[in-house]
């Protein structure tokens, strides 16, 4: 179901850190871009876990 194996609160906790270090003024534009694409991925994954599981839910109430 997950990307890479990484579940949803894993890949959600990891997308809160890349947003954290991006506003960091400790951060520079290099760092910020690299944190952003790293972050999209996560981003992607999340995305990716809750369309599966709604289309599950979907599929179960159908069924019912």
């Amino acid at each position: 179901m997950a990307i890479n194996g990484e579940s949803f609160e894993t890949s959600l906790e990891k997308l809160r850190e890349m947003s954290e270090k991006i506003k960091s003024p400790e951060t520079d534009l290099e760092g910020s871009i690299r944190c952003y694409e790293e972050g999209m991925k996560y981003y992607k994954n999340c995305e990716k876990i809750l369309a599966e599981a709604k289309q599950k839910i979907e599929t179960f109430e159908l069924e019912q």
